[in-house]
């Protein structure tokens, strides 16, 4: 084997090398945002096999985050509290 035959075969070796690395990368963090997800009860393992665009993961999982913040924001601010109160006036204690 010539030289340029041996250094053509080791940059080809290295190349699909790096290739499955980085599918082997995208594929934990598509996992990462899966597992998200279900944790969040949004996904069930059946449904979790369709959703394998990194992104799409990503936002539903930050909207979801979102949305659970403000309620925790509204539950312990004055606005909470004041839900809280009228929530117990209209409460009959029989």
């Amino acid at each position: 084997m010539s030289d340029t035959t041996i250094l053509t075969y080791i940059v080809a070796k290295l190349a699909k090398k790096k290739e499955e690395e980085q599918q082997r990368q995208q594929q934990a963090k598509n996992g990462y945002w899966q597992n998200e997800l279900l944790s969040l009860g949004i996904v069930s393992p059946k449904e979790s096999k369709e959703l394998n665009d990194k992104e799409e993961l990503e936002n539903l999982a930050d909207i979801i985050k979102q949305s659970m913040f403000q309620d925790y924001k509204i539950a312990y601010s004055e606005k909470g509290d004041a839900h809280k109160e009228e929530a117990q006036a209209t409460v009959t204690v029989g």
